[in-house]
């Protein structure tokens, strides 16, 4: 199963239009697809996420169940959609709720932040179905205050059938997907769809057509355009090869014949050699048609990601979907490099000072290849600087910083206050905020910055040094990044995210405590 964006699906459980006028507007049947199960969905993570407001609500109606025999695997609740001006309705069982909690508790909120009900810890809903309702009522109204564009995980937002952008996803079958077209068109008329199963045609698009039923049948063909499958018009289409020249027909062209030659019939060998030029280009035309519509069909990046098929190496790769994906509480890479930099790399300028190029290129690409290369081989223990800066590029490579890009106006905001309490309860807050992946991360990252904050008098690196090296590779501004600042504005820039990683740093033990006032209190 694939999901695709849809645009065409405008109001609350639309159904596909079946206008028939005669036999000519009837149209071919087709199997639709089920939506894929959360659980069966490729774990990705959206680089960006800009979909704006997103309500989700209940409907106010006893769940569906069959043979009126109320069960767990039975129960189906009716879920409303409300995203960027438009409605639609999912039904989603009980198993799903669980599994889209458990979902977004591992890639996006931490439980204190969210407080959203911990649905694996509630009884099954045989028992008391209203009060099973009223709890996910209350559940999907939590989610719709928090939900923002925080929410990066593709299976949570394939959940909601939304993709990142807010737009819908609908369901396709894959096999109808994969289809060969029997022939392929251009479009010489527009089309708008107006249901959910039509091609938009714009004029010049290239549509491969995989059904083509005989006009006294119907006048719509089917066929498919990037991911799109649907049906259209014939009469809005022209085959790229449908050109045919007629018997007995007389052709002349300036460039083929002297001027005074007469007409000349089907059995001239000046008509034989133009058709077979007209051959000729018949056949480059097909192909240039197949390669456009292959072209054009080319899956994404995002969506080969989506599918499965492509999976991120570890540099560069979003933090949350590599540690699901490789079952890790923390990244190897700063696991492996933390241990060795304490055990051998209490050196003058660590962290500060670069490793040989050649050496980080090698440790990383080991990394990339799903190994954990011996940092105790003589090469590195010759070049320690080597590790602290591939400990570094790792987070400096990744797409949504480790204190990610949607927190970081909070984190400036916290750090302007005046006092250090006010500034360690902000801070702190904010750090609830982070997703639980990036929450672990930081919580090793700062111990063992702390640590090696403890040897400054033989590293030359305290706090305020290890910050400044640090503070780029941890906390970045999108908007800033976007607009290529320079100058004063780049250099405050840089001042806020030195201030940010220096109070982690000093306040790292108390942070991740749960009351950090008590603790600054005592």
């Amino acid at each position: 199963m694939v999901a695709r964006n849809s645009n065409n699906v405008d109001s609350v459980g639309e159904r596909a239009r079946t206008s028939i006028r005669g036999r000519s507007g009837k149209r071919p049947s087709i199997v639709r697809g089920h939506f894929p199960k959360l659980s069966d969905c490729a774990h990705f993570h959206y680089d960006t996420v800009d979909f704006g407001t997103l309500q989700l609500s209940l409907i106010d109606q006893q769940p569906e169940a069959n043979d009126n025999a109320i069960s767990l695997k039975d129960l189906r609740f009716l879920v409303k959609v409300d995203c960027q001006d438009r409605e639609w309705l999912l039904h989603r069982s009980w198993e799903d709720f669980r599994i889209l909690d458990s979902q977004l508790h591992q890639c996006i909120y931490d439980r204190r932040f969210s407080r959203l009900p911990d649905l694996s810890n509630i009884p099954s809903p045989e028992s008391d179905v209203e009060a099973t309702t009223m709890e996910l009522a209350g559940y999907l109204s939590r989610l719709s205050e928090i939900a923002d564009n925080k929410v990066n995980c593709g299976p949570a937002l394939t959940w909601i059938e939304i993709d990142n952008k807010g737009q819908r996803l609908l369901a396709i079958d894959e096999a109808v997907i994969n289809v060969p077209a029997i022939a392929a068109a251009r479009a010489v008329k527009r089309h708008t769809a107006q249901t959910g199963d039509e091609l938009s045609l714009e004029v010049g698009d290239i549509v491969s057509v995989i059904e083509m039923p005989p006009k006294q049948e119907t006048s719509w063909w089917r066929g498919k355009q990037s991911f799109q499958v649907g049906f259209f018009p014939s009469d809005c289409v022209q085959l790229i090869n449908e050109q045919r020249i007629a018997p007995n027909t007389s052709i002349r062209r300036k460039s083929d014949f002297d001027v005074g030659v007469p007409n000349v019939g089907t059995s001239s060998p000046l008509l034989a050699r133009d058709q077979s030029l007209r051959s000729g280009l018949k056949r480059h035309s097909s192909l240039m048609g197949f390669l456009l519509t292959f072209l054009k069909s080319r899956p994404s990046r995002q969506r080969l990601k989506q599918q499965g098929i492509l999976k991120e190496r570890v540099f560069g790769c979003d933090l949350g979907e590599h540690l699901l994906n490789s079952g890790l509480d923390v990244p190897q890479v700063l696991q492996s490099c933390s241990e060795f930099i304490e055990d051998h790399g209490i050196v003058d300028g660590i962290y500060r000072l670069s490793g040989i190029s050649s050496n980080v290129q090698k440790l990383r690409h080991e990394f990339d290849s799903g190994q954990s290369p011996d940092l105790s081989r003589l090469t590195y223990l010759q070049d320690i600087h080597c590790v602290g800066s591939l400990c570094k590029l790792y987070f400096r490579e990744l797409p949504n910083p480790l204190l990610t890009f949607q927190l970081y106006p909070h984190f400036a905001e916290a750090v302007s206050e005046g006092t250090d309490s006010v500034r360690l309860l902000k801070i702190h807050k904010v750090i609830q905020q982070l997703p639980p992946p990036h929450y672990r991360t930081l919580h090793y990252l700062l111990h063992h910055l702390s640590t090696m904050a403890s040897y400054s008098e033989r590293t030359g690196m305290h706090v305020k040094n290890l910050a400044i090296v640090w503070a780029p590779n941890l906390l970045r501004s999108r908007e800033v990044e976007g607009e290529g600042i320079s100058g004063t504005d780049a250099f405050l820039e840089v001042k806020i995210q030195s201030i940010v990683v220096e109070f982690l740093l000093t306040h790292a033990h108390t942070l991740f405590t749960e009351c950090p006032t008590a603790q600054t209190e005592g």
